[in-house]
């Protein structure tokens, strides 16, 4: 009778290793908030060096410490207290199957019945104490009041967004339900608006997915599928994605760019030109070119400027962003934004358009930045967007904020060059 205690025991003591594991890793993350430092780098290499980490046990900490940095102001308090501090983290955190296993080790044994998005309640704390959460610059940034369901969702993890990349001449939703757990299954499901656009809990695995492995879907935000579907004419013809990161949009412009169109795509970082030509290859799209140098001739009858942004839209994917991000780095990043769309406009040919987006929430980026380079720029004019989805583009491009799609924000402005 004595060998299941003896489990149960040993059990307990694996838990809580893995507190103790979560603590220390949650730790060295604290070192890592200046601005510009590679945080999720860092945390990769951080996880490598503990040598035995596998995929579950990844996705724990990383959750664990994502919660931490989301709920940071809240938690400093009782952080010199590791075991009260690690307590508070793990009700805190989002219910995925990780997490779950670690509830017999808090000290009542279960978490507290609170529904996802409204996990400040297991800190005593009311939705209007919210604003505490972000940086007290945030607020006076945004064209739109930020309210408290603002708020919960930059402080919520966010679902898993993918998007149809080929025909799977199949049921895509069949195949990707079996690959999932009863309670992931009846979360996927397509989007009711937005083209081929299918929605996934956070947690489901879909690194190893046939779905993903053969191409048929890629991970891709819903706002970023908004994007290119909120421009007035269909993309046609020859395209630069100019800052074209790992591919997701560069994919689906290739995408819409069937079979007549084609796109270039390019990045400064190598590692993630990389990246995309992978996933161009998977995709099977024969329509994309990868170029190792940046173009500094050509006419082009679109051009996609995705500029590097401080990146407030991504908070509640990339919650260490809200810890790095000052309010001069806003300004900073601002000033890189218009010289890149200087320098990208002589590639777009008389007649053809502009494209320029950020994954940030602040004016100073996003309008200011549209306004001085229609300013420079009097061949250029200001082009709607089109009104999709419920939106209405007045002169100042068009704000897709978290809340609107349960996804991440981004701003987006079109230009015309006149003949």
């Amino acid at each position: 009778m004595a060998k299941p205690l003896l489990n149960a025991g040993l059990k307990i003591h694996r838990l809580q290793n893995q507190r103790r594991i979560a603590y220390s890793l949650i730790e060295r993350s604290r070192t890592l908030l200046k601005p510009g430092t590679p945080f999720t780098r860092e945390i990769h290499e951080l996880f490598k060096a503990q040598g035995k980490f596998g995929s579950k046990d990844r996705r724990l900490y990383r959750e664990l410490i994502y919660t931490y940095l989301r709920y940071q102001p809240w938690l400093e308090g009782s952080y010199a207290q590791q075991d009260a501090f690690m307590d508070k983290l793990i009700c805190l955190a989002a219910p995925t199957s990780e997490i779950q296993t670690l509830y017999p080790t808090l000290k009542d044994r279960k978490p507290l019945e609170i529904p996802v998005d409204h996990r400040y309640l297991a800190l005593d704390r009311e939705i209007d104490d919210l604003p505490q959460l972000v940086p007290d610059w945030f607020a006076s940034h945004t064209e739109r009041a930020i309210s408290p369901k603002s708020l919960l969702h930059l402080v919520t993890r966010p679902p898993l967004w993918l998007r149809i990349q080929k025909d799977p001449r199949e049921d895509l939703l069949q195949r990707l339900r079996a690959g999932a757990s009863p309670e992931q299954a009846d979360q996927i499901a397509k989007h009711p608006l937005v083209p081929d656009c299918l929605h996934a809990p956070a947690d489901f695995p879909l690194a190893n997915h046939p779905c993903y492995v053969e191409g048929y879907v890629e991970i891709q935000d819903i706002s970023s599928q908004i994007l290119l579907h909120l421009l007035k004419d269909a993309p046609k013809g020859h395209w630069l994605d100019a800052c074209a990161g790992a591919g997701g949009k560069t994919l689906q412009l290739a995408n819409l760019l069937k079979p007549y169109g084609k796109v270039d795509a390019y990045d400064k970082r190598t590692a993630a030109l990389r990246e995309l030509q992978s996933r161009a290859k998977r995709s099977g799209l024969a329509n994309i070119g990868v170029l190792d140098q940046r173009p500094t001739a050509g006419a082009y009858d679109g051009v996609l400027v995705d500029a590097p942004c401080s990146g407030s839209g991504t908070w509640r994917r990339h919650p260490y962003l809200m810890r790095q991000t000052s309010e001069e780095s806003v300004f900073d990043y601002a000033k890189t934004q218009l010289a890149i769309l200087k320098s990208y406009a002589p590639l777009v040919k008389d007649g053809g358009v502009l494209v320029y987006s950020t994954c940030s929430l602040s004016r100073h980026e996003n309008q200011a930045v549209q306004e001085q380079f229609l300013a420079a720029y009097k061949d250029f004019c200001h082009q709607p967007l089109s009104p999709r989805f419920g939106y209405e583009d007045k002169g100042r491009g068009i704000t897709v904020y978290p809340e609107d799609h349960n996804g991440d924000g981004l701003y987006v402005a079109t230009f015309r060059k006149q003949s």
